[in-house]
C-alpha cells in the first residue's frame, strides 16, 4: 500500500459524502469519501493511502481527463512479471508504486528514466490521521 503525507486544505460535504482537498508539497490531491470523522479538519495532517493497482499511467498525456489527481513522476524501477509489472515512481511528493499489466508496459514502451503521469481516482484514495507524539 502506498502512503503520502499531506495536509487538509478544505472539506466540502453533502450529507455523508465528503470531498477532501489536500496539499502534499506543491501538489494538490482530492479524496472523495462517504464517512469522515469529526477530527478531520482544515490543517489536519493525514496520510493518503492507495493501492498500486489503483494507479493508472499515461505518457505524453494531452487533453482533458476526468481524473483530478495527476502526479508527474519518473520511472525509477520496473519489476516485470509474465502478467503484471510493478513500477516504482519518483515524484515531487515522494516515491510510490504502480501495478499494471506487462502488456501495457510493453505497448507504452515504459522504461526506467521515463516521465509519466500517474492518475488516481479520488474515490480510490483513503485517509488516516497522523498521530501526534
Amino acid at each position: 500500500m502506498n502512503r503520502i503525507r499531506a495536509a487538509v486544505t478544505a472539506i466540502d460535504c453533502n450529507g455523508n459524502l465528503h470531498k477532501v482537498s489536500l496539499a502534499a508539497g506543491k501538489e494538490m490531491i482530492t479524496v472523495i469519501t462517504l464517512e469522515l470523522a469529526d477530527d478531520y479538519t482544515v490543517g489536519a495532517l493525514v496520510d493518503i493511502h492507495f493501492k498500486p493497482a489503483h494507479v493508472a499511467l499515461a505518457k505524453n498525456i494531452t487533453g482533458e481527463v476526468s481524473i483530478a489527481n495527476r502526479l508527474e513522476a519518473t520511472v525509477s524501477e520496473l519489476q516485470k512479471g509474465k502478467l503484471l509489472t510493478d513500477i516504482l515512481l519518483d515524484s515531487e511528493i515522494g516515491k510510490f508504486y504502480a501495478l499494471t499489466t506487462t502488456e501495457a508496459v510493453e505497448r507504452m514502451h515504459i522504461a526506467p528514466g521515463d516521465s509519466v503521469t500517474a492518475l488516481m481516482k479520488a474515490s480510490d484514495l483513503y485517509l488516516s490521521r497522523v498521530k501526534r507524539l
